[in-house]
């Protein structure tokens, strides 16, 4: 039998102030916005440091410790770092709709640019235009010299492309292609438009797919207007245009509409050992594949239908792949012939490395040249998969290499790969694996 619910004065108040404090947050966000938890401090400090991984299982732990405005970053952020743009443009969404007026300028600025690089994952040009733009005209103040430099760079590309068709693959049936090794041991693979065929490189470490100026001809590829710059390791910058190439083919696969810088021939010449690169697959085509299998052999599997994977190990860092290994995470690249380390692993290990090891001028370069900088060749020992591996004189550099590196433990190469059986990669679960 339901009978009266007798509540006390203090009861009434309590539930007042209660509700007063609600009413504020979902009315009134400019009121409470500022006021950050440290639950959305701590996962704020992962996402800056680039740990997606731990920032996901902390969120995961916290979440009820966060504000719904908090919740909302978070979920964004992470759903962006899990390749799920679309998902993530969902949360930011709600966000504008509910607290945007309590949102500083700060905050307003990290949620923009993360929205365009959702917006240039899901191939939606004008929109990441769009949002540059705005970037530039309100935020710019809030910018730093490179990151201004960097999204006006970045904003020729998604103007040239605004309009164009979004790039679409489609996979008839399970593809099997034995790549081969060119001069420089690089992987490629036979890449075909009508009646033109050339090898171009495989590579998950590359941001855009690239070609030659004379490549891009002879595959009738539509150029674009604007100029880009694209950096070198060495500091040095190359003027580079766009092109869409109407339509390729990778064994079974078939690609549309995808875009490719374009770069005069002699940049990506090594006249020295009588080397030329034609083109290089990179991420925004290799992750529309869905999955890709790679064997010690140098076959690459491309099936028709992904395999299923409870592992979450791999995230992005925009168009940059990161492998988690135990508790370290590390970018992972097929275009790179031996494994790197930065200063972070150096940090991390510093008694041991400076214990065993004698400092020295260390080499690195590729298509743009090569800069030395200070550091180790040390014996790498990990365990991947229940392996242990050993790897000979892996460099380990005492200086910081730039921005867009140096939050890494370093970077996983072939001669990693190598060391097992088979490599698989499914983008739309997240999930690297390497069978013995």
């Amino acid at each position: 039998m339901m009978g009266s619910i007798k509540v006390n004065s203090f009861d009434v108040k309590i539930w007042n102030k209660t509700r007063l404090a609600l009413w504020l947050m979902w009315v009134c966000p400019a009121i409470c916005f500022g006021q950050y938890s440290n639950a959305y401090n701590e996962a704020q400090s992962m996402l800056n440091e680039k740990n997606y991984f731990k920032a996901r299982d902390y969120i995961m732990d916290h979440g009820n410790e966060l504000s719904p405005a908090e919740n909302l970053i978070m979920k964004a952020n992470v759903a962006s770092a899990f390749n799920q743009p679309g998902a993530s443009n969902k949360a930011l969404k709600l966000f504008w709709q509910r607290y945007l007026k309590g949102a500083p300028d700060t905050v307003r600025l990290e949620l923009l640019k993360l929205r365009q690089n959702n917006y240039a994952r899901l191939f939606e040009y004008a929109e990441a235009y769009k949002i540059s733009q705005q970037l530039l005209s309100k935020y710019s103040k809030h910018l730093s010299p490179a990151d201004y430099a960097d999204i006006s760079n970045t904003a020729v590309i998604w103007k040239s492309l605004a309009g164009c068709p979004k790039q679409h693959i489609s996979i008839t049936g399970d593809t099997f292609i034995k790549m081969k090794r060119d001069r420089a041991k690089l992987a490629n693979i036979a890449v075909q438009s009508n009646e033109t065929a050339a090898d171009f490189i495989f590579d998950t470490g590359a941001n855009f797919c690239t070609v030659t100026e004379s490549t891009a001809k002879a595959f009738n590829m539509r150029r674009l207007k604007g100029k880009v710059e694209i950096g070198a390791v060495t500091g040095a910058k190359v003027l580079s245009g766009l092109a869409i190439c109407p339509v390729f083919s990778m064994g079974n696969v078939m690609v549309k509409n995808a875009v490719f810088l374009v770069l005069p021939d002699t940049a990506l010449a090594f006249p020295q050992i009588k080397y030329q690169i034609n083109g290089i697959i990179g991420f925004p085509v290799i992750e529309g594949l869905k999955e890709i299998q790679i064997l010690r052999n140098d076959e690459l599997i491309v099936p028709k239908r992904a395999s299923s994977s409870a592992l979450k190990n791999m995230a992005l860092e925009f168009l940059t792949p990161i492998y988690q290994i135990n508790d370290e995470y590390y970018t992972f690249d097929t275009g790179a012939t031996n494994t790197m380390l930065y200063r972070k692993y150096l940090e991390k290990h510093k008694n041991e490395i400076l214990e065993e090891n004698l400092l020295q001028d260390l080499k690195f370069g590729g298509a743009g040249g090569a800069v030395t900088k200070k550091g180790y060749k040390i014996n790498f020992r990990t365990v991947i998969s229940g392996k242990t591996i050993d790897l000979k004189n892996v460099e380990v550099f005492s200086n910081y290499i730039n921005d867009s590196k140096d939050h890494f433990y370093g970077n996983i190469g072939q001669d990693l790969i190598k060391e097992f059986d088979k490599m698989t990669i499914n983008f739309r679960r997240c999930s690297f694996y390497l069978n013995k």
